[in-house]
């Protein structure tokens, strides 16, 4: 669904910097460190259970800083238990959401969700309607996507809706209202760093946009035919 988009906005900056004439200075790369990077991306993409991904992602990372020197073991442990800390409150976040899914469920809101829709194309914008919603009341996709995955489970299986294609778009219509809410984390550190008001950055949000329109399409469209 992202990549027409992405490949519409590349071009586009890549149009604009063309007029740029600053240079800079590129650094020298240590290619063993992008290592672990590609250790997670093939295995995800291989399909291998989530969990032993980060395994694997975690212990590559680990050896290769002892081995290059940029890290002690310590501070591996160290950075372990720091991310495991900083999940602390998504944990909490996530049973509380949980609980509340069981509620909507135990009184039959799953069931009323799942009845008005009545064709595949609208239960697809279901799910996207639903996760875009959670996203704009949370402003944090992943809770946003923890909270509606259940909905779209059952959704996606009522109205036989590919599986693939709903968890993309969970994900897709999630990571497009992040990124265009003024009040989510990551415009409120942009317009801090920049010294503006994150109202003034929406004009310029080409990428998110154009990933939702992209998105739309697909949808309408029925594109990937096969997954559709």
């Amino acid at each position: 669904i992202a990549l027409p988009a992405a490949l519409m906005v590349f071009g586009y900056y890549i149009f604009r910097g063309m007029d740029v004439m600053t240079t800079h200075d590129i650094q020298s790369v240590e290619w063993i460190k992008v290592l672990p990077y590609l250790v997670v991306l093939g295995t995800a993409i291989a399909g291998m259970n989530v969990a032993l991904v980060l395994i694997l992602g975690i212990a590559t990372t680990g050896v290769i800083g002892l081995l290059t020197g940029s890290i002690s073991l310590f501070d591996w442990l160290g950075s372990m238990g720091t991310g495991i800390t900083g999940m602390g409150e998504l944990i909490i976040i996530t049973l509380m959401a949980g609980g509340m899914l069981e509620l909507i469920r135990f009184n039959g809101g799953v069931d009323y969700i799942i009845q008005k829709l009545t064709k595949q194309r609208g239960a697809e914008l279901g799910i996207a309607a639903l996760v875009s919603i959670a996203n704009f009341c949370t402003a944090n996709n992943t809770i946003a996507i923890i909270t509606v995955g259940p909905l779209a489970n059952d959704i996606a299986t009522r109205y036989r809706v590919d599986k693939r294609k709903s968890a993309s778009i969970l994900d897709t219509f999630s990571c497009v209202i992040q990124g265009i809410i003024p009040y989510g984390a990551q415009m409120l550190i942009a317009a801090k760093l920049a010294s503006l008001s994150p109202l003034s950055i929406i004009e310029y949000l080409y990428y998110p946009v154009a990933i939702g329109v992209f998105a739309l399409l697909s949808i309408f469209l029925r594109y990937p035919k096969r997954y559709s």
